[in-house]
């Protein structure tokens, strides 16, 4: 009984140590396992760490290449920008050389055609001065080559200048241009205002072909037509505006001068001079794109000239400045008009008008005296409207049929 409650004690006493053993070895170990895993933790934070300082200073190197190509096209781009910039000073320096037109620029500007367009001579001469085995001769003789022909090229550039510069400021010249035989023809001319009096501007609108086949009132009509769709000068749309406005006036019985016109330059601002009665009108027109605004000194301008058009006019004459505009005037413009007393017609835009004058240019009304003008012809800025049995015509069909004819050498 004893032995076995003594092996009990025994077994008890083993279990207590080996319990106060793992007790004990649970406490030593617990804080070395959890210093372990931290330091395991640690361990994988600092490779992290390091991957991504790796990763960074790669990006960071990345960026520095970056930065220098970026410097590097910065730089580039600042070359081409300046080359561009000497480009088009250069074209600039060109194109004001081609508006003078005086001796020194156009030569100069045949000069670097000719250099243009010997470029290859160049080529050739360098090639042979340079290859393995250089032809020094033959590339001196292809220099020499070049001067020469360089010449003559400047020559014929510059000949080709002054005969574009004769057939702008002389068109009529260009019906005659085309071979000796029509040069020729020109000998019989007396002086060029001869031949610009004679010459029919019915051939700047249409073809030789159709000048030669189309009937007289067809290719008028053509023309005509042509030049009412086809592009227009300033001067010539406003030359339109300016008939336009007046035959507005005179639809309502008022006597229209058209100073415009007739005077061109000289006209001191009055485009138009309306009369009914005692009352005169004195009118500015203004044509202009639809961006731009009429502004204050356009008024001041049309009322200085019509006080001075006044002044030596009867004092129970009543004189009115008008200004017709296809646009609208600024605010200041309006408070200076109302100020000043002009009448403002704004926003007229220019419509479909009969162009063609039928005029008669003698007392006598026979078939000699009633004549047509077309609006690119000699007289036709001259020619006044205002007798009786005269007016505008839209079509040639319409003016042959009351018994006009085209005036004969263009003119009246």
């Amino acid at each position: 009984m004893y032995i076995i409650i003594g092996i009990i004690g025994i077994i008890a006493g083993i279990n207590l140590i080996i319990y106060l053993y793992n007790l004990i070895s649970t406490k030593i170990n617990a804080p070395r396992e959890k210093l372990r895993n931290e330091l395991y933790e640690q361990k994988k934070d600092n490779s992290n760490l390091e991957k991504n300082i790796s990763e960074l200073s790669n990006e960071i190197e990345s960026l520095k290449k970056d930065n220098s190509n970026l410097e590097k096209n910065i730089s580039e781009l600042g070359t081409e920008i300046e080359f561009l910039k000497k480009g088009i000073s250069e074209k600039d320096e060109l194109f004001n050389n081609l508006k003078s037109r005086d001796n020194e620029s156009v030569s100069k500007i045949t000069t670097l055609y000719s250099d243009f367009l010997l470029i290859q001579y160049d080529i050739s001469s360098h090639y042979l001065r340079t290859k393995s085995h250089p032809a020094k001769k033959e590339a001196l003789r292809i220099k020499e080559l070049k001067s020469e022909s360089k010449i003559y090229l400047e020559q014929c550039r510059q000949m080709m200048y002054k005969y574009e510069m004769l057939l702008q400021l002389f068109p009529e010249l260009s019906n005659y241009v085309d071979d000796f035989d029509s040069i020729k023809q020109l000998e019989d001319v007396a002086n060029i205002e001869t031949l610009q009096d004679d010459y029919d501007r019915v051939q700047f609108y249409v073809s030789k072909e159709e000048y030669s086949k189309l009937s007289t009132n067809e290719r008028n009509q053509l023309a005509l037509d042509r030049y009412i769709k086809g592009q227009k000068s300033k001067w010539q749309i406003g030359r339109d505006y300016e008939l336009y406005c007046g035959i507005l006036y005179e639809k309502d019985n008022w006597d229209v001068e058209y100073i415009g016109m007739e005077k061109k330059l000289y006209d001191m601002g009055r485009d138009l001079i309306a009369i009914k009665g005692r009352i005169h009108h004195v009118i500015q027109c203004k044509y202009w794109s639809q961006d731009k605004v009429i502004h204050e000194k356009h008024i001041t301008q049309l009322f200085g000239t019509t006080i001075e058009y006044g002044m030596d006019l009867p004092e129970n004459i009543t004189i009115k400045p008008v200004f017709m505009t296809n646009i609208q005037l600024s605010n200041s413009a309006k408070k200076f008009a109302k100020r000043l007393g002009v009448i403002v017609n704004e926003n007229i835009p220019l419509k479909e008008f009969p162009r063609i004058k039928c005029n008669i240019n003698r007392d006598e009304y026979d078939y000699e005296s009633l004549i047509y003008h077309l609006p690119f012809d000699q007289q036709y800025d001259r020619t006044k409207i205002n007798k009786k049995n005269e007016f505008y015509a839209f079509t040639i069909q319409e003016a042959v049929d009351s018994g006009f004819r085209r005036a004969y050498r263009y003119y009246g």
